[in-house]
């Protein structure tokens, strides 16, 4: 782990005071706590939009994928398929395993 020094606005340190009394935490745990749970809302929003794929959001945030899936479940985020793309994809392994067997 690597220390960081960094400047932070006084309504995040309120923020991370209230976590530090609620939560019974010390400050560098209450900071690194709200660190994963920015990176998790911030690749999981890019997973949302199709921006990365699965694969590329576990390994960023360091989880095996089935982790990551049930993690952006928990957060409301069912896929970036949608029914349509996954109409198209399922069609396209059809004729190729079709095109396979006629061959």
């Amino acid at each position: 782990m690597k220390a960081k020094a960094l400047r932070l606005p006084d309504n995040l340190l309120d923020a991370v005071r209230f976590a530090e009394k609620r939560e019974k935490l010390d400050e560098p745990t209450t900071l690194r706590k709200f660190l994963r749970l920015g990176a998790e809302k911030y690749v999981g929003d890019n997973y949302a939009r199709g921006d990365i794929s699965l694969r590329e959001a576990a390994e960023v945030l360091d989880l095996p994928l089935r982790e990551a899936l049930e993690l952006f479940w928990d957060m409301g985020i069912s896929g970036n398929v949608d029914a349509d793309k996954a109409f198209k994809a399922i069609s396209f392994a059809e004729k190729k395993s079709s095109k396979k067997r006629s061959s």
